[in-house]
């Protein structure tokens, strides 16, 4: 079944709001952008006493600068204001940002703040500040990310920013990490190198992000669209394709979807969602999504658990469609042997034996609404199993390097398992992963073997 990742904040992080949502999901995300270190320690240590085996993702604050007010502030339309660090004698309205502007096309027409819901024209701007005239009045809430099309973000400041806040966590206990802003998948790579025990969930959010979703996609455990950020970033426009594009390749490669920003807004509100919010989640259904992230939705809503409800109800009736996506840079490297069990005429039960996941990743490719039996002692392929609408059942076993014994007392010892529903199950034993070995092994198991 797909899943909900609830956004926890302010107005949930009770034990009472904890314990409802999980009747729903074991899946929960923290925002870093937003909060104290020390409020976000008090919050898993709720979640772990009400939920042990949630599956918690923190996100990462990322480069993107954010407007720095602590309180609400009224722009006029038609007002000028400048956000970063003003000139000398500036005496239009300034609003600090948290971070330096990126680098941006010196042609820039405009830019906007909250996800694209306010736009400015460009007046002026320079290499710490922007002036923007507003095209409409409203009310700007606290640390709001600013949105200039088509820049570009230091990758080198990124990685400084997410290595530091990691620093600063060591010592929550989560299980995953929302990068933000990813624009290659080399940033992801180093970013394991200091959190191999965490999932990491890339969030495609820029153009050129989206420009290297492939590589982004190979090197991440999950892919997030950020469906604010990106429109803002790229145009809204660009938004459909580019949707479909990062979907594609996300499940093409084999890897866990999450559909986040605006899901149901406006439910907020009021008690039903509108029909273009029901028809977008219609619409990320059939590109084959795992998840979809609820944010101000439950964080700061006092409709939360009625929003929760309403999309675990409609989700139950929602079926994605088992069609393998194409991406170029997996075709080359199918196994043959996922080929053959994609086209049975009947479709066995699939017992996977991996250590490393990429045998998953590959299965999941070919066969997107694939079921599998999952025998693995990886703890953080374990945790990444939780991601994944496929139906997954997990047998965690020690695996060796010679199969043949381990797998037929595997088989034994949960043959009232495996058997439960057909008369022959498909074992698959992947020990080493590359392009150019022959099956490692496979092996047809009939319940007559077994004297079951």
């Amino acid at each position: 079944m797909i899943k909900i990742i609830v956004t926890v904040g302010p107005k949930c992080n009770d034990e009472k709001s904890i314990k409802e949502f999980s009747k729903k999901t074991n899946l929960f995300r923290l925002n870093g952008s937003h909060g104290t270190l020390d409020w976000h320690r008090k919050t898993v240590k709720v979640i772990r006493k009400i939920c042990p085996k949630a599956f918690i993702l923190m996100d990462i604050p990322g480069i993107k600068p954010r407007t720095n007010n602590s309180k609400d502030i009224f722009i006029e339309r038609g007002q000028e204001v400048i956000f970063g660090i003003p000139p000398l004698n500036e005496k239009r309205l300034n609003i600090a940002l948290t971070k330096k502007i990126p680098k941006h096309d010196e042609n820039l027409s405009y830019f906007s703040v909250n996800d694209g819901q306010y736009a400015f024209d460009v007046v002026d701007s320079g290499d710490e500040y922007i002036v923007g005239r507003s095209r409409s009045g409203f009310k700007l809430l606290e640390k709001k990310g600013i949105n200039l099309p088509n820049s570009i973000y230091d990758e080198e400041q990124q990685l400084k920013i997410y290595q530091d806040f990691l620093d600063k966590i060591s010592d929550i206990d989560i299980d995953g990490l929302g990068l933000s802003f990813v624009q290659t998948g080399d940033l992801v790579d180093q970013i394991r190198n200091v959190a191999s025990n965490l999932i990491l969930v890339a969030k495609i959010e820029n153009l050129e992000g989206f420009r290297n979703c492939i590589n982004i996609v190979n090197q991440s455990d999950a892919v997030m669209i950020d469906r604010g950020d990106l429109a803002a970033e790229i145009g809204f426009d660009r938004l459909f394709d580019a949707i479909n594009v990062i979907s594609d390749q996300t499940k093409a490669h084999g890897k866990a979807l999450i559909m986040a920003t605006e899901n149901l807004e406006t439910m907020v509100d009021r008690e039903l969602p509108s029909k273009s919010e029901v028809m977008s989640i219609a619409h990320s259904v059939s590109n084959g999504v795992d998840c979809f992230m609820l944010s101000e939705e439950t964080a700061t809503a006092e409709t939360g658990q009625q929003i929760v409800s309403w999309l675990y109800k409609f989700l139950k009736t929602c079926r994605r469609v088992n069609k393998p996506k194409f991406s170029s840079t997996v075709e080359n490297k199918f196994p043959a042997i996922w080929r053959s069990l994609a086209n049975l005429d009947r479709q066995l039960p699939i017992v996977l034996v991996t250590k490393s996941g990429y045998a998953l990743f590959e299965y999941f490719s070919t066969v997107p609404e694939g079921e599998v039996f999952l025998v693995t002692n990886n703890l953080s392929l374990l945790k990444l199993c939780d991601l994944y609408a496929n139906d997954i059942t997990i047998i965690q076993e020690e695996i060796g390097n010679s199969p043949t014994e381990m797998i037929w007392d595997l088989v034994e010892t949960n043959k009232s398992l495996l058997f439960k529903k057909n008369n022959q199950i498909a074992v698959l034993y992947v020990s080493k992963y590359i392009s150019t070995a022959r099956a490692n092994s496979i092996t047809i198991f009939d319940r007559a073997d077994f004297g079951y």
